[in-house]
């Protein structure tokens, strides 16, 4: 697809992601942001999650100087599990714990043509796990797009940077575009307790990617991309309790994509592997994990008349990972997949697009139940307990109304399913109790955990306003989730048998959200943009009574998620000079953190935030471009999660495009 060529035709960015057609960002059926690459290059930001900041509704825990998490309306945590992350399609989106690792994303900044966030549940049109939203990161293609850059960044915290983006061109039958990205840097040195100092680490971030596009006939394009990314940091479990983290990702993807009478097809088939090692004192063993995924998948997109189009497709997933903390079983699951999209035109003003998805799954385990630590005790289920299968379906559903070329009103519905992680369900160790008739405690993963699932009901506006040469946008959302995914709790016993204290993921609950956005950006002639939005989110958790007892928890959403957040931006240009500044303003609330010493979850305040982040860029000729860099510039230090304090960062940088 020639980004390119669509973006100058439509003159503002366009996306293919939500039907597979070209469309503009107020024209499909999801409530969707598009961060161009413009954006990105003025936002001053070194990762992705500082980029996410100024959108609406999206929050930013930053824990450590490496490690950040990313939440899409609320539900935010350490290793956030509920939004779905793409690079061109790819999930980069981690399985074994189900998270993102957006420092082991194997992309450059530079390379990145735009960022597309997608809000609410989108299982139908993206898979599973889209359950709070998607973040599909678009790259230059190395077929139409010829991309050279050279970054080097140097600032505090001692923090160096070197990437490099490279297109080699093979005249117009084929592109190969060559990525890579160094970068290290002392961690945060404020206040911290005993075992958050010990599990400190400088964070260090290496990756390197090959893509390759290639004419191979009049009508279809060979794709083939290479990656690897290796990641050292400190970061946040799930249970709130920290990590240092050593991360290594793969993956090799090839694709065939061709146009005929049967409309515009797509094959593709890639393989995803992870090898990381979590060391988390003395609060779990070291967890050494092995992951892999595989998916295959096939799509057609065909028009029936004028005014009905139609995405078709089946995919296959494998996915399997060695139990922890011992890897001595395996746990896997298959999932065949099929669904549906259908746009109907039905008239010049209104539209209406349904998608379906259907995931028959099928789950297994393999190797011995014995639990090493206890000679002669097993774990607490099976192998043949792991004999399972189930089958989701999820739905997107969408109204639109545009009375005039300004307007745009839509009603939305949809339904996503999260699975649990592979540590979910793989997880298995114990460990004996010296006194009592009960010989054991057991902590396990579970077969009998069911997905969740999560309902959105939606209303947005969208209003262009050419006299100031701005859009305005408006969402009001409401959102259910049903078997909420719960991590083991060391203070919650599952279960109890003659054979051990049972201490189980499991399913714990429900909750509820109820949300609105609104924003404007625009521009001022030539020279000046700007923007500006709000978010309002406020959620209700349902728990089950083991969890909600009065005693804190992970699973403490309500309280955790900040019900105001502002965000607004000016950027100026004049000449070679450019300034941009960007102010946040995020309220107070209360996040867990799991104190070793007492074996239980408590909520730390973090208190209201102001931040302010800019760039001061000198295009010093048409090849080099020089730039003062601050994040969170305003302060010394400051509070965004149970953590220590973020400090302020500050990074000059030079940069070639060739």
């Amino acid at each position: 697809m020639n980004y390119g060529d669509l973006e100058a035709l439509f003159k503002e960015p366009v996306t293919t992601s939500a039907t597979g057609k070209p469309q503009r960002q107020t024209e499909v059926p999801v409530t969707m942001d598009i961060i161009s690459a413009e954006d990105i290059r003025r936002s001053g930001a070194t990762g992705i999650p500082d980029i996410l900041r100024n959108v609406a509704g999206v929050d930013i825990w930053r824990w450590t100087n490496g490690a950040s998490d990313v939440g899409v309306r609320g539900y935010n945590q350490g290793y956030s599990p509920r939004l779905l992350v793409l690079v061109n399609g790819r999930q980069v989106y981690l399985d074994h714990y189900g998270l993102t690792n957006w420092s082991a994303i194997p992309v450059e900044l530079s390379e990145i043509r735009q960022i597309e966030v997608v809000k609410g549940p989108n299982s139908a049109l993206f898979g599973f796990n889209a359950v709070a939203g998607v973040i599909n990161i678009i790259t230059f293609s190395p077929l139409y797009d010829d991309v050279n850059t050279a970054t080097v960044r140097g600032g505090t915290q001692k923090y160096r940077e070197a990437s490099l983006v490279n297109t080699i061109k093979f005249g117009e039958k084929g592109g190969l575009r060559i990525s890579a990205g160094a970068s290290n840097s002392d961690e945060f040195d404020t206040a911290a307790n005993p075992m958050v100092s010990l599990l400190r680490r400088d964070p260090e971030r290496r990756s390197i990617s090959m893509d390759g596009l290639f004419q191979v006939g009049p009508d279809t394009q060979w794709g083939v991309d290479l990656t690897r990314s290796h990641v050292e940091q400190t970061e946040m479990l799930s249970i709130f309790s920290p990590v240092a983290a050593t991360t290594d990702t793969y993956s090799a993807r090839t694709s065939l994509t061709g146009e005929g009478e049967y409309g515009l097809w797509e094959a593709s088939i890639y393989r995803n592997w992870l090898e990381a090692s979590l060391d988390s004192g003395n609060v779990l063993p070291t967890l050494p994990i092995s992951n892999s995924v595989t998916v295959a998948k096939l799509q057609d997109l065909f028009k029936v008349g004028t005014s009905h189009s139609f995405r078709i497709s089946a995919e296959y997933r494998h996915n399997a990972m060695e139990t922890v903390p011992h890897k001595d079983a395996t746990v896997s699951y298959d999932v065949y997949s099929s669904g549906g999209m259908w746009d109907w035109a039905v008239t010049d003003t209104v539209s209406l697009t349904n998608a379906v998805r259907v995931d028959h799954l099928r789950l297994d385990r393999g190797g011995p139940i014995g639990l090493v630590n206890v000679p002669g005790a097993n774990g607490p289920f099976t192998n043949d307990d792991y004999d399972k299968k189930l089958t989701e379906f999820s739905y997107n559903s969408s109204l639109a109304w545009r009375p005039t070329r300004l307007d745009t009103f839509r009603l939305m519905a949809s339904r996503g399913v999260q699975l649990p992680s592979m540590i979910g369900l793989g997880y298995s160790d114990g460990f004996p109790v010296p006194f009592g008739p009960i010989g054991a405690s057991r902590l396990s993963g579970n077969p009998d955990i069911d997905p969740m699932a999560v309902m959105n009901y939606e209303f947005g506006y969208d209003r262009r306003l050419p006299s100031i040469d701005a859009l305005g946008r408006f969402s009001l959302y409401r959102q259910t989730s049903k078997n909420l995914i719960g991590d083991i709790d060391g203070t919650r016993i599952t279960a109890i048998s003659p054979a051990g204290y049972d201490f189980l993921f499991s399913n714990i609950g429900g909750s509820n959200a109820t949300g609105a956005e609104i924003g404007l950006d625009g521009r001022i002639g030539t020279s000046w943009r700007w923007g500006v939005n709000y978010a309002f989110e406020i959620i209700d958790d349902d728990l089950v009574a083991a969890y909600d007892d009065g005693r804190a928890g992970g699973a403490a959403f309500e309280d955790s998620t900040p019900r105001h957040k502002v965000n607004a931006k000016l950027g100026y240009t004049l000449g070679a000079f450019e300034a941009d500044l960007s102010a946040h303003y995020v309220s107070g609330a209360k996040v867990p953190f799991y104190q070793v010493n007492t074996g239980g979850t408590q909520l730390v305040n973090v208190d209201d935030q102001i931040t302010f982040s800019g760039r001061l860029g000198y295009h010093v000729n048409d090849v080099f471009t020089v730039a003062l860099e601050g994040l969170s510039f305003n302060q010394t230090s400051h509070r965004e999660t149970s953590m220590p304090e973020v400090e302020r960062r500050v990074y000059l940088s030079l940069r070639a495009d060739y």
